[in-house]
């Protein structure tokens, strides 16, 4: 897996340097970021383990796009680009506000709530099931599947082989279930998908659905949180946009630091990077 820059070998050392040097920081990692021979996203998150040769190689890597390098991170990203325009997602609003009101009907009455674990949670996990065409009642599975890819991330390697062994069964029998019975749905989609001609390997579907799991659930249930804990703290905001939702915009750049600052953004345990090869 990847290491930090700090001790990465002698060729990024110097790519960094000659950026310092040229009082253009941002040269060496750009430099570093398109050299793909010596350094390769195909594992994007420090830990203990690495990639095996059972694993899906570069420029694929384990969980396209993210994992993917040039040019193939643009051609993966493209794949999904549709089941996320416009159209599709916005055709998911009136169920999400169905949601919504659900979540906050279980509250009502009491006095004291905890609006990060007991409504912004839910949210994102309900919205990518209904995206996936994953059961309903396996909401809770998906939050422990996010703790598990994510916060046993520095887990010595045979532990976290053992412990991502419930979401590898699940996923494959999702996989499979789609395979003999199609539908409307990113499962599907990803299934039906081409490359020259030829559907995805089954790997890169397994690595891309574990992928929106993680990456549309753990982010988006931070930001709601984040913005909840903002709005609480910031009654003026509340007011305007509780009043006039249009106006929105213009408390964006404002809203968008102190939401960062707040506690239900915690990023502790993930350290991000790209892999030195060589």
């Amino acid at each position: 897996m990847g290491r930090p820059s700090s001790a990465l070998p002698g060729r990024a050392h110097r790519s960094l340097r000659r950026g310092l040097v040229s009082r253009e920081p941002t040269a060496g990692v750009s430099e570093i970021a398109k050299d793909t021979t010596n350094f390769t996203s195909r594992n994007v998150v420090i830990g203990n383990g690495r990639p095996t040769e059972l694993d899906l190689p570069a420029p694929i890597g384990v969980a396209p796009p993210i994992t993917s390098d040039p040019p193939f991170h643009a051609i993966a990203r493209r794949l999904i680009l549709p089941a996320f325009a416009p159209g599709p997602i916005n055709a998911l609003e009136p169920m999400i506000r169905e949601l919504c009101s659900k979540l906050l009907d279980t509250m009502a009455g009491e006095d004291v709530v905890n609006a990060g674990t007991q409504y912004a949670q839910y949210i994102p996990p309900s919205v990518i099931r209904g995206m996936l065409g994953f059961p309903e009642e396996d909401i809770e599975q998906f939050l422990e599947f996010v703790h598990i890819i994510l916060e046993g991330i520095d887990h010595p390697e045979e532990e976290r082989i053992i412990e991502f062994e419930p979401v590898e069964k699940y996923f494959v029998a999702q996989i499979e279930e789609h395979m003999d019975s199609p539908r409307d749905d990113l499962t599907s989609y990803l299934l039906n998908a081409e490359l020259d001609g030829q559907n995805l390997a089954l790997e890169h579907v397994f690595g891309t659905m574990v992928l929106i799991l993680v990456a549309g659930i753990d982010t988006t249930w931070s930001a709601i949180g984040s913005a909840i804990w903002h709005l609480a703290h910031n009654p003026r905001t509340w007011r305007g946009w509780s009043t006039s939702p249009i106006s929105c915009p213009s408390q964006s750049k404002s809203s968008s630091a102190s939401t960062l600052r707040s506690p239900w953004h915690d990023w502790s345990s993930m350290t991000w990077s790209t892999r030195a090869v060589r």
